[in-house]
């Protein structure tokens, strides 16, 4: 019999139309680099005395079903927009063939998706139901390709031996890579950065109640946040400055093929903690720099993310 190997395995998904309940559509296969959601269900022990002649326990029993994991995909130029669906809600979309899909933070309600994750050589298959992405975070440097990490929750999980995705559709795969990267302090280039960090939280929280089959009754989300960390080569006093004044300033971070293929990431109103700029020998001086994003008045939200490509409004609809 084979073994499972990673890379047999898959990953599809689908919005559900109703929450907890996958789809009967044909799902989409996603790119993805690692994914460990899943469905655990703790033992606990039973201290219970005089069950037996000695000192030995008693049965364990099951706990709750915990359904939560994350999934580090490519940040390419369609899949990545169905990520974003699942974390910020359906984005507004302009455009007949170049589109421009904008999506905003702060929706009052966020949708859910199913998931399966195959394992085709055993075979199994994993379904995971009432997904809800938590957090993102993404990381930029001078070098390397471009990745995201989705912090997921979700209410249940079934394991079959056939996959439930049908005939699995796929989309053209165009990754961007951090070499593409940029970032903009009030629309200049912010010169001089060697790094750069964001995470971008929905606050979920798991609903408890008293089930017969032990999920949650579903996920909500709370106050959402995005902090992060700016580190740059110490060559002039802006981001000095600012933090100091206690002021703020929109920050963009983006990746760009073309003017018509790219992904931004723009947060409105950001504010920075002081930092220091340690002299760690004869190379260069450094200074690292956390950040926190605010709502903005002028913007109506938080953050926005709008990703430019050729795929029609629908497809994120």
């Amino acid at each position: 019999m084979p073994r499972a190997i990673g890379a047999n395995c898959r990953l599809l998904m689908l919005p559900e139309t109703v929450y907890g309940t996958a789809p009967g559509s044909n799902w989409r296969r996603m790119p993805f680099l690692s994914c460990d959601l899943g469905a655990e269900q703790p033992l606990l022990d039973a201290d219970v005395i005089g069950v037996g002649s000695n000192r030995d326990p008693a049965a364990p029993f099951l706990d709750t079903v915990t359904v939560a994991g994350q999934a580090v995909v490519p940040v390419d130029l369609i899949n990545i927009g169905h990520w974003l669906r699942l974390l910020l809600g359906a984005p507004t979309t302009n455009g007949t063939i170049n589109f421009i899909h904008t999506f905003g933070s702060g929706a009052a309600s966020l949708p859910s998706n199913a998931m399966e994750i195959g394992y085709p050589d055993v075979p199994s298959f994993d379904v995971c139901t009432g997904v809800r992405a938590d957090t993102l975070e993404m990381d930029f440097t001078p070098t390397g390709a471009a990745t995201a990490t989705f912090g997921l929750l979700g209410q249940g999980s079934v394991r079959t031996g056939a996959t439930s995705g049908g005939t699995p559709t796929s989309a053209a795969y165009t990754a961007f890579n951090k070499a593409q990267g940029s970032i903009t302090r009030s629309s200049v280039a912010l010169a001089q950065v060697t790094g750069a960090r964001l995470t971008y939280a929905n606050g979920m929280e798991a609903v408890r109640t008293i089930r017969a089959d032990r999920r949650v009754e579903g996920v909500d989300p709370g106050i959402a946040r995005c902090t992060g960390q700016i580190t740059a080569r110490f060559e002039n006093t802006t981001l000095l400055a600012q933090a100091q004044a206690g002021t703020s300033a929109e920050f963009a971070l983006a990746f760009t093929i073309d003017a018509n293929r790219s992904l931004t990431i723009t947060l409105h109103e950001v504010y920075l903690a002081l930092a220091k700029t340690p002299i760690e020998g004869p190379a260069g001086v450094e200074a690292s720099f956390d950040f926190r994003a605010a709502f903005n008045a002028t913007a109506t939200r938080m953050m926005t993310a709008v990703l430019r490509n050729q795929q029609a409004g629908t497809e994120y609809a």
